[in-house]
């Protein structure tokens, strides 16, 4: 899941696209237009426990579960948000972050093929969330009679921590080998 809000996107939609002048009532306006989506995106995935979730973290460069935003601040068994490194595996400088931010993946000017042939480089959360995608499915490839929960657990256990403990960057190679042991046992 490549996108994400919280209440202040609400209010400068409506500061955009309403007839209401007074921002106070625009701000109450958006609070419950927000509360409303909200839960439809958390019943969405709550009332879809065997599917995996991944999404991007957001390039706002805050803590996505205090700023509110939906998916990333959601905490879910099949939920996984992704935040975004560069090459050498250091925070890129516009990722969000936060305790529901469980893994991070390359997201710092990313080759991509565009239609016709070309490639241009992008970087956010929404360019390094695919690599914890491609990962999952993977992981199901090799087991597909695991649960999003075990998927999540793989992918955890199989990243690199880094020393101030913040980042969590994926592993694939030791995710798998991770998931080739447990089927030793």
């Amino acid at each position: 899941m490549s996108w994400g809000d919280e209440p202040q996107e609400f209010e400068l939609w409506l500061s955009k696209t309403s007839n209401e002048a007074d921002p106070a009532v625009r701000r109450k306006q958006a609070a419950a237009l927000y509360t409303i989506w909200a839960a439809a995106v958390e019943s969405a995935i709550k009332n879809a426990p065997d599917t995996l979730f991944v999404t991007a973290a957001g390039n706002n460069d805050s803590d996505v579960s205090f700023t509110q935003e939906v998916p990333a601040g959601l905490r879910f068994p099949n939920l996984i948000a992704v935040g975004a490194v560069n090459q050498a595996g250091d925070e890129a400088s516009f990722t969000s972050y936060g305790s529901t931010v469980v893994v991070d993946a390359d997201g710092y000017e990313v080759e991509s093929n565009l239609p016709g042939g070309g490639t241009i480089r992008w970087s956010g959360t929404s360019i390094a969330s695919p690599n914890v995608a491609n990962l999952a499915a993977k992981l199901l490839a090799l087991d597909p009679t695991m649960t999003p929960e075990q998927v999540i657990d793989l992918i955890r256990r199989g990243a690199t921590t880094s020393e101030d403990g913040r980042r969590h960057l994926i592993d694939e190679k030791r995710s798998v080998a991770l998931l080739k042991e447990q089927a030793k046992k």
